[in-house]
């Protein structure tokens, strides 16, 4: 416990929110939902804060250049008789189209970043959007049919539902490699 003023920050209280990027995997979403804050912290780098300076200036850019940033999108789930909303933050809608920001884009980084960006293209009704990559100015267009967008939401949502309800089942994917839980979320295939 920490002691701010007349305020307590706790650091062993769950985190209690996942990003969409994290529900690529149910499981994932379900260990970081419960992971205590101060793990989270140790599992942090002075590179966020880089990362979260830099992205703040490029969404400034594009905002004086009409884009909506920082644009709030929510998704309702029932569990357990029980109704939840997450709330999910989508970097800038420019012309209708999704961008979101990223430090780098890398072929190993690129089915997580997709992922994010057609769940974004999902939950706003839009076929098309962009992931820039900062380091090198790189941008990839992606571009979704309604069926694939329709499929991409009705996951989304389930793994929400499972990550809530404690029934999470692994997505096993070329991205496990990158999932700080790998080990306690144990597979064979990937061992």
């Amino acid at each position: 416990m920490i002691k701010v003023f007349d305020k307590v920050i706790d650091l062993d209280k769950p985190v209690g929110r996942f990003t969409v990027i994290d529900l690529i995997c149910p499981k994932r979403a379900w260990f970081l939902f419960n992971e205590p804050i101060r793990e989270l912290v140790k599992n942090t780098d002075e590179l966020v804060v880089m990362g979260v300076e830099t992205h703040s200036l490029v969404l400034s850019q594009l905002k004086e250049q009409g884009c909506n940033v920082e644009v709030p999108v929510e998704v309702e789930v029932e569990c357990n008789g029980k109704r939840h909303v997450r709330r999910f933050r989508v970097d800038a809608v420019c012309n209708g189209q999704v961008v979101e920001i990223k430090r780098r884009y890398t072929k190993e980084l690129a089915p997580m970043y997709i992922w994010q960006v057609k769940a974004y293209m999902a939950l706003l009704g839009v076929s098309r959007g962009a992931i820039v990559s900062l380091s090198d100015g790189y941008v990839k267009v992606v571009e979704a049919s309604d069926d694939e967008l329709r499929a991409v939401k009705e996951r989304l949502v389930e793994n929400i539902r499972r990550a809530l309800c404690g029934d999470a089942v692994r997505h096993v994917g070329s991205w496990c490699r990158y999932c700080r839980y790998r080990t306690e979320c144990l597979n064979e295939k990937l061992m």
